[in-house]
């Protein structure tokens, strides 16, 4: 009888399982269709567009873009695939993908010029810039420097569970995080790494509070300008109902339709809220490229230039962080790279550039990543290959 019933019990759980499989199926036919897949690629005009394409193929992806550049041009530039996962091939090298993290060093060149101007030093304290608060904060970030939180050192916490979902501005936003920020108990001691996009959000604030405009109107006039990017912007890419720009997808490929909640709140944008073409990022690329030959204070002094990515404090393992960068010795860079990744858990963006031989790779796509995971590893070292084959 014991027997019958354990063997009945099993019976029930197979059932309920394969009834739970039916329904994810069904729900997945309905957001993508029974058959639909992506498109299968094809021949382009370019040699790197072609190969873009069966990457994007062979990593299950809605779009794939990417860039070549040196100190002294964009060698490629190209985006291929549908902006909705199995839809048509009908993306540009116009359309715009979210950088995500990838915001943070674009930042840190604001805060770069601020610098500049004489409003603010890289030693200067947060009781300093905001002497309204310094009665108020713990006493372990009175000590705080900008160099500490562009180089996530302060002690902050990663991302702030602080729910300001009614504030509507996102300058008062940011002081809202900033004001929660300074009374919790650091989650590291100050100079020890510890990534936060909270920090970002607090150097946000800080550049508001220097040049008393919102963080979004500085960065486009200070960098975004002066660079000649023309596609930039935060928020929602495209229009509501409309297929003008690419979709952003999780994992699975289910397409976000455009939305207002379809992107990070707006407090956080200068941790990770940009978005361009690729060719617009390979233009930004190029000149940190050439700052790094020292060749071009275009944006910033030599001094400041040289602040940006210069490594800041050890993330372990042979990694450093300078201000919005990772640092680290690599056989194919030649020596000293400067990478990163973002995500705003919809598109993926990375980036790495060689110092010594003066070239990068940059790839983007409109579908988050799987947890931690680097999707496009396998396309960054398809295209190092294709680029160190031709030179």
């Amino acid at each position: 009888m014991v027997k019958m019933k354990r063997t009945l019990k099993i019976k029930y759980i197979k059932i309920i399982v394969i009834i739970l499989v039916l329904l994810v199926l069904s729900c997945e036919r309905l957001i993508l269709g029974p058959e639909e897949k992506a498109p299968s690629p094809v021949v382009h005009e370019s040699e790197f567009a072609t190969l873009l394409d069966s990457l994007r193929y062979a990593l299950d992806l809605p779009v794939l873009a990417a860039a070549i550049v040196t100190d002294t041009g964009i060698i490629e530039a190209e985006a291929v695939g549908c902006r909705r996962y199995a839809g048509p091939a009908n993306v540009t090298n116009t359309d715009r993908f979210h950088l995500g993290s990838c915001t943070k060093s674009f930042t840190a060149i604001l805060i770069g010029t601020l610098v500049d101007q004489g409003l603010v030093n890289w030693s200067t304290t947060i009781p300093e810039i905001f002497p309204e608060y310094s009665g108020s904060m713990r006493q372990e970030y009175k000590n705080v420097t900008v160099t500490n939180i562009l180089s996530h050192s302060a002690g902050f916490i990663r991302d702030s569970d602080l729910s300001i979902s009614e504030e509507t501005n996102p300058t008062n936003g940011r002081i809202k995080m900033l004001e929660w920020a300074l009374k919790q108990h650091p989650v590291q001691q100050r100079g020890t790494f510890l990534y936060s996009n909270l920090g970002y959000s607090i150097a946000g604030a800080i550049a508001e509070k220097l040049a008393n405009r919102s963080y979004e109107d500085l960065i486009m006039e200070n960098v975004i300008v002066p660079l000649e990017i023309t596609t930039a912007g935060f928020g929602i890419m495209g229009n509501a109902g409309k297929e003008d720009q690419p979709l952003q997808h999780t994992p699975n490929h289910a397409p976000i339709i455009v939305t207002q909640n379809g992107n990070f709140d707006p407090f956080n944008n200068p941790a990770g809220g940009l978005y361009m073409s690729v060719k617009d990022w390979g233009k930004y690329a190029q000149w940190v490229l050439a700052i790094e030959a020292g060749r071009d204070q275009s944006l910033l002094s030599k001094e400041s230039a040289y602040m940006l990515t210069t490594p800041a404090v050890s993330q372990g393992n042979g990694w450093y962080y300078a201000f919005g960068w990772g640092i680290s010795d690599q056989d194919w860079a030649g020596g000293k790279s400067l990478q990163h990744n973002g995500s705003n858990g919809l598109n993926y963006a990375t980036i790495w550039l060689a110092s010594p031989w003066h070239f990068g790779i940059l790839l983007m796509t409109n579908q988050g990543p799987i947890g931690d995971d680097w999707p496009l590893g396998p396309a960054f070292w398809r295209l190092l290959a294709f680029y160190q084959k031709r030179i």
